[in-house]
C-alpha cells in the first residue's frame, strides 16, 4: 500500500509538471501577422519571371513584440522551400524573382517566420499560370499574310483584322498581363483608338461595321478555347459558326474611371469601338454578347471605357 502511494505521488507530481508546461506554452504562445506579397501576375509566358514584391512593414506579433529575427522563405507548390533572409533587418530583402519553366499552374507561398522558434508564421499566397502563347488560344481562322503580324480576312469590300488589335504603344493588357496581348488583344479608350490602328490601317465606321459585319452575331462568333476552357457561353439562341471569319472573342472590356482597372466581361462580352463619335464624351461601338443572337449597338465614354479594336484596310 505504501509503494502504490508512492507511484501515485510520484504520477500526481509529474502530470503537475506537464501540466504547468503546457499551461506555460499556451500562455506565452503568440502569432505572428501581417506579411503581403505584391507584384505577381495571373499569366506570364513558359520560361519567364515573376517578379514578387514582399512588403513586410505590416508584420506584428500577437504579444505586441516582435522578435529580434525575422527570416523570410518561398515554396512554389509542393517544392522544397527556398530562403530569402533569415534576418531582414541586417538583409531586407524586398523582392525576387521566380522562374516558371514549364506551361503550368503554379502557387508561390511566402512566409515570415521568427528565427528563433516562439512565433508561428505569417504566410501569403498567389496562383499563376505560365502558357505558350503560341498554343494557349485555339478556334481561330484566317491566315496572316507576308510582311504582316494579324490574322485577316475579307469581308464585305475591305480587309479586316480577324483578331484583336495588341499594337503596344498605347491600351491596357488583359489582367495587366503583357504575355496575353496576341491572345486578346489589348484595350482602348476611344481616344486612345483612333490613333492605334498601324500605317495603313483604320478604324471601321458604324455603317462599315453594319454592312459588312450584319446583324447575326453567330457568323462573328470563333469557337475559341483558352487553357482548354471554351470562351463563349453557349445557349439555344446562339448558332456560333464563324462563317465570316472574324473570330470574335469574349475578351469583355475594361473601366478606366477608378484607380484600379479591371477586366469584367470575359466569357460574355466583345466589344468593338466605331470610327463614330456621338459628341465630345461618348463615342459608338457594336457588342456581342453570348446568350444573345443579334449584334447590338452602344455608346460609351470616349476617356474612360476601353474596348477592343479591329482594324480595316
Amino acid at each position: 500500500m505504501k509503494k502504490l502511494s508512492i507511484y501515485l505521488a510520484a504520477a500526481l507530481s509529474l502530470f503537475m509538471a506537464v501540466s504547468c508546461k503546457d499551461d506555460d506554452d499556451t500562455t506565452n504562445s503568440y502569432s505572428l501577422s501581417g506579411l503581403e506579397m505584391n507584384g505577381v501576375v495571373a499569366f506570364i509566358a513558359k520560361n519567364d519571371y515573376q517578379n514578387i514584391t514582399l512588403n513586410v512593414s505590416k508584420l506584428k506579433s500577437s504579444s505586441g513584440t516582435m522578435p529580434d529575427k525575422i527570416g523570410l522563405y518561398y515554396q512554389v507548390n509542393s517544392a522544397k522551400r527556398d530562403t530569402l533572409t533569415k534576418d531582414i533587418k541586417a538583409d531586407p530583402v524586398t523582392s525576387f524573382k521566380y522562374r516558371a519553366d514549364s506551361v503550368s499552374t503554379f502557387t508561390i507561398t511566402c512566409y515570415a517566420y521568427d528565427v528563433t522558434g516562439k512565433l508561428y508564421s505569417s504566410a501569403v499566397s498567389a496562383t499563376f499560370e505560365a502558357i505558350d502563347p503560341e498554343t494557349a488560344l485555339t478556334g481561330l481562322s484566317g491566315t496572316v499574310p507576308d510582311g504582316e503580324k494579324y490574322l485577316q480576312k475579307n469581308i464585305g469590300g475591305l480587309t479586316w483584322m480577324a483578331q484583336n488589335l495588341y499594337e503596344t504603344t498605347s491600351g491596357l493588357p488583359y489582367e495587366s498581363c503583357e504575355v496575353m496581348n496576341t491572345l486578346f488583344g489589348r484595350y482602348y479608350t476611344y481616344e486612345e483608338a483612333l490613333t492605334a490602328c498601324p500605317a495603313g490601317w483604320r478604324l471601321p465606321t458604324a455603317a462599315e461595321w453594319d454592312a459588312a459585319l450584319g446583324t447575326d452575331s453567330g457568323p462573328l462568333m470563333a469557337n475559341a478555347v483558352f487553357l482548354d476552357s471554351e470562351l463563349w457561353t453557349y445557349s439555344k439562341e446562339v448558332k456560333i459558326t464563324n462563317n465570316l471569319g472574324f473570330n470574335a472573342i469574349p475578351a469583355g472590356y475594361i473601366d478606366r474611371t477608378g484607380m484600379v482597372n479591371i477586366n469584367s466581361g470575359t466569357k460574355e462580352f466583345a466589344l468593338f469601338w466605331t470610327a463614330d463619335a456621338k459628341d465630345d464624351t461618348l463615342a459608338y461601338y457594336r457588342y456581342i454578347f453570348g446568350t444573345n443572337p443579334v449584334v447590338q449597338k452602344g455608346e460609351g465614354s470616349r476617356s474612360s471605357l476601353a474596348l477592343s479594336v479591329r482594324c480595316v484596310k
